[in-house]
């Protein structure tokens, strides 16, 4: 047993070292920082203590209390909030519920981590095509540093580490993980039933039902019945559809372990109220499209709001929300895409070709979704460093996640008015997200990868980022002019503020508060000279001589002194200095504004 483990790690030592790095940083990272930086202070493990909060008056999930997911997370929710609360409260109340919550999800974050290894070793481990992995990759030529890339790429994305401390993405995202290893391992029946329980986390995992379907059917990369005449024009994709000589048998097994989960995880929480079970599915039907490119066609530029009290168990969906949108065609035309790849000839024994296919997959999903959430993005950054831990790979990341913080903590929080930054947000990641779509393909049909294609793409990507760079300075010229007018609105000094912006009488402004003067230099910089009180003087000095100077260096560069005094009511050492220094000369203009005094003296 012994010699096993020292040849393990041995065999493995340089992921085992990086495992080590990315367990405590993700870990120290849950206890010692909150999501949302200096924007605000955010996330969603707020709102599931809240909704865990509900059980002290009587309402759970599914027996008296709607909720938007499938069983499996509110029990693990309510559990690990009930098991906090056996603990007084810390100052910050959310503490303990917090440092549990995010354990368990860091538990499947760090499966989520092995499984890209071992989805790493199945791909690069044992290349098949060597030339074809370089070739469309742009790969290290050492095989050891080709299996650990992938795994350092993701251990280096912010957002994966961002959505652990406050969204439950991990979770989910794990038992589709495991469930697509699985088929990877010719073991689809117990793939089956992890399928079924992710499923009752988040309907996702139902989407490695059709690959399944593929590896349980022998023989399915050969041709079976010619393309129409029109279709074989695609560019070097394969000529065939592939209608497999299914086996029953096995796929009524494997359909059957996944119903027999389901139900088996969801028979409990339907006896307790049959007209809560499909809650979440009805929730959706009654939400507005949201944070995607079908919000924008509907003109909806809010995120996900729940348009119901869950404790109201009169609600019912009477009919969908008003939309522009024929969702009938529009997953037809998905359906007919998907189905068009899902058919064509691909070799779903090449662990590389099928984990490509479910992330083209995925990728599809996300266009087709009726809304996106910001914390949704682990999952194409999953696939991202594992089939392309390139430098195409990392832009898409980088832009990918800068985008999302702008739209989660940028957009909604500080521009909810400008609601071109959240179009131009959207449209650039389904764009992002359709180019993803095309990388993966070309991974399954390499050879469609042609010179030509090559040229084209490089081109396309240089055009690109010309665009977005060359937008960048407008967007932040129209944020910094937005956020002026916006804070401006809000300042405790907005009168004071607006009042000196009007004045053709300009010069001088002289304060006695660190907080007025960080509201008026923004605004008031290029029309005044300002200038700040002091009260402390060293040993060798006085408050006196040094106000004296100050005021002194003012009258020598122009006749004309605004003072903002914040506390009237108070006179410091300074503002005796300064009333002595204008020797009873009387104000031009004296005014009460913001809490504050506003005087006008002519210098002469």
């Amino acid at each position: 047993m012994i010699n096993r483990l020292q040849t393990l790690y041995r065999t493995h030592t340089d992921f085992i070292l990086l495992l080590i790095l990315f367990i405590t940083f993700r870990g120290l990272t849950i206890a010692a920082f909150r999501p949302g930086g200096l924007v605000l202070d955010f996330s969603d493990f707020y709102w599931y203590r809240s909704f865990a909060e509900l059980t002290h008056q009587g309402y759970y999930p599914y027996d008296n209390l709607w909720t938007t997911y499938p069983p499996l997370f509110p029990l693990v929710m309510i559990t690990l909030y009930h098991v906090s609360s056996l603990l007084p409260p810390w100052t910050y109340p959310n503490l303990w519920f917090t440092l549990l919550l995010g354990g368990f999800f860091l538990l499947f974050e760090i499966g989520n981590f092995i499984l890209l290894y071992l989805f790493s070793l199945k791909i690069y481990g044992l290349p098949t095509d060597k030339l074809a992995l370089f070739r469309i990759d742009s790969g290290p030529t050492n095989l050891s540093s080709a299996v650990l890339r992938p795994c350092w790429v993701y251990a280096g994305f912010f957002v994966p580490v961002y959505t652990l401390t406050g969204w439950f993405e991990s979770y989910p995202l794990f038992f589709f993980l495991l469930s697509l290893y699985l088929l990877l391992e010719n073991r689809p029946y117990l793939s089956a039933i992890f399928t079924g329980i992710g499923f009752m986390i988040k309907l996702i995992p139902l989407i490695l039902m059709p690959v399944a379907v593929q590896r349980l059917t022998p023989n399915t990369s050969g041709p079976m019945l010619k393309t129409p005449a029109m279709l074989t024009r695609l560019p070097r994709f394969p000529a065939y559809f592939v209608l497999p000589p299914l086996k029953p048998l096995p796929i009524i097994w494997y359909v059957g372990l996944f119903l027999l989960t389901i139900t088996l995880i969801g028979l409990p929480f339907y006896w307790l109220n049959p007209a809560l079970f499909f809650g979440p599915q009805l929730i959706t039907a009654a939400r507005e499209p949201w944070e995607t490119i079908w919000a924008l066609i509907d003109g909806n530029y809010n995120y996900g709001i729940i348009p119901l009290d869950m404790r109201d168990l009169a609600w019912t969906l009477t009919q969908a929300p008003p939309t522009r949108i024929n969702w009938l065609l529009v997953t037809g035309i998905a359906a007919l895409f998907y189905g068009l790849f899902y058919t064509r000839r691909i070799a779903w024994n090449e662990p590389r070709k099928l984990i490509a296919f479910v992330a083209f997959t995925n990728m599809l999903f996300m266009v087709w979704s009726k809304g996106y959430s910001p914390q949704w993005l682990g999952w194409p950054l999953y696939f991202i460093a594992l089939l392309l831990p390139n430098w195409r790979g990392v832009l898409y990341a980088t832009i990918l996640s800068i985008g999302n913080i702008l739209e989660a903590n940028f957009f909604f929080i500080m521009f909810p008015d400008d609601h071109w930054l959240l179009a131009a947000i959207v449209i650039n990641r389904t764009l992002i997200f359709i180019m993803l779509m095309a990388e993966f393909l070309w991974l399954i049909w390499p050879a469609s990868v042609s010179l030509t294609v090559i040229r084209w793409r490089r081109i396309g990507w240089v055009v690109y980022l010309m665009v977005l760079l060359g937008s960048l300075p407008i967007a932040m010229w129209q944020l910094s002019d937005s956020y002026m007018t916006s804070r401006l609105k809000l300042s405790p000094y907005r009168a004071t503020i607006s009042r000196l912006q009007g004045e053709a009488v300009t010069g001088a402004l002289l304060l006695n508060d660190h907080q007025v003067y960080d509201w008026f230099y923004p605004y008031l910089r290029h029309e005044y000279d300002l200038s700040m009180l002091d009260d402390y003087a060293p040993a060798n000095d006085s408050v006196e001589r040094r106000t004296l100077t100050l005021l002194t260096d003012i009258a020598h560069q122009t006749d004309v002194l605004w003072i903002y005094d914040v506390n009237p009511a108070e006179t410091t050492p300074a503002e005796t200095v300064l009333s002595d220094w204008l020797d009873a000369r009387p104000p031009a203009h004296i005014q009460d504004v913001d809490g504050g005094r506003l005087y006008l003296f002519i210098l002469e």
